[in-house]
């Protein structure tokens, strides 16, 4: 490993290049401010003859925050919320910080919306506010597989994404994983459709599907296969480098997809 040069200057950077999204909605330009909180809560522990309260650690509590510029056309972000406030089933939403770069960080979290609010005043553009409150998984920050860069959209029936070795940091994991994905765009062909599954090797040669890592089959027919989150069981063990496959079907002439895979941490080490 190279030697740290503890009187150097640290690299800083401006703005970043943070975007976010929630299930099938890419919101680029949308948004001022982000502010994502993880907080355990504390259960007191506290018995007969105890001097000292003994806090354990219990829930964790993760919220999304967004809020800012409402870039879109006009009404769409009260339409948006609309459908998503109070919904039964998870909201799917992520956030990067370093752009959509293949193997870029992402952090994932499937959520209910507990908040909204949008703002406007005569001479002002249409501002919003957004609370997400986690729903079963806090934050798997992870990293992209499958980006909707434009460089990158799918026009090949068949293929895979970037590696994500995990050799250097562990290599393999024992306690399961989950990914997100989200479909932008699935254009022209005959009735396209696609599917996305994990893939994971011990090697970077022999590739093997992730057990429970397979998404259903997107179609233009079933929006509701646009936003998809599988949980891998914490039985599983995932091998050091992991990667997306897809096929496609219908001959479709461009597919735009996000994919993010995270591996999940051990409580109990």
């Amino acid at each position: 490993m190279t030697v740290v040069n503890l009187s150097a200057r640290s690299e800083s950077y401006a703005g970043f290049k943070t975007k976010w999204g929630a299930d099938h909605y890419i919101f680029s330009a949308q948004g001022t401010d982000l502010d994502h909180s993880l907080k355990a809560e504390e259960i007191d522990g506290s018995g007969f003859g105890t001097r000292f309260k003994n806090n354990l650690p219990g829930m964790i509590d993760g919220t999304l925050k967004m809020s800012g510029l409402a870039a879109m056309k006009a009404g769409k972000v009260s339409w948006i919320f609309n459908q998503w406030l109070g919904r039964t089933s998870p909201v799917n939403v992520w956030y990067v910080t370093e752009g959509f770069d293949a193997l870029s960080p992402i952090a994932m979290q499937p959520s209910s919306l507990m908040e909204a609010s949008v703002k406007a005043k005569m001479k002002d553009s249409v501002t919003f506010d957004a609370s997400f409150s986690a729903r079963g998984d806090s934050n798997p920050v992870g990293v992209i597989l499958l980006t909707p860069k434009t460089s990158n959209v799918i026009t090949a029936a068949t293929g895979a994404s970037n590696v994500d070795d995990n050799t250097n940091f562990g290599g393999a994991t024992t306690f399961g994983g989950a990914a997100q994905l989200h479909i932008y765009a699935l254009d022209g062909g005959t009735v396209p459709t696609v599917v996305v599954k994990i893939q994971h090797s011990a090697d970077g040669i022999a590739w093997t599907d992730l057990a429970g890592g397979t998404f259903e089959t997107v179609s233009t027919t079933a929006l509701a296969t646009w936003s998809q989150r599988i949980d891998i069981s914490s039985s599983t063990t995932i091998n050091g480098q992991v990667r997306a496959m897809w096929t496609t079907t219908g001959t479709p002439t461009a597919v735009q997809v996000l994919c993010g895979f995270a591996r999940n941490y051990d409580p109990d080490a």
